[in-house]
């Protein structure tokens, strides 16, 4: 995995960006971006976590700490965006090739096999309180 320094230049270069356009954007100097990307020197949580949402990829992506870019979205935003959440989940239940999919779980990795279990329980859980309340 690439360490702080490398990915930010990654990053940026992705974007076009020169070490000035994002010392500017940030309000910083072009020297303190050089040294986050050269010398092995880190922003301090504020400016990471701007980084982070700026290039859309998670902290933990942008520390090097993992591969996947993927920035954790805000489950609980989920919670109140307007969406048929019924139509949809009807939409997979009624789709062949998922449900071919869904029961062929035993080819899941691990990780996917866990995200499954770990929604299915928070989904009791939350039903069973709802229920006694």
């Amino acid at each position: 995995m690439l360490n702080f320094g490398s990915r930010l230049k990654q990053l940026r270069n992705s974007k076009q960006l020169t070490q000035q356009d994002l010392a500017t954007m940030m309000g910083l100097s072009r020297a303190t971006i050089a040294g986050y990307e050269s010398t092995g020197k880190q922003p301090d949580q504020e400016k990471t976590l701007w980084l982070a949402d700026y290039f859309n990829v998670s902290t933990d992506y942008l520390l090097g700490r993992t591969d996947d870019p993927t920035p954790i979205r805000d489950v609980n935003q989920d919670l109140y965006d307007e969406h048929d959440y019924t139509a949809e989940l009807k939409s997979l239940i009624d789709d062949e090739e998922f449900r071919t999919e869904f029961l062929d779980f035993e080819d899941w990795t691990d990780e996917e096999k866990r995200n499954i279990l770990f929604a299915i329980r928070a989904n009791r859980a939350l039903r069973e309180k709802n229920e006694k309340n």
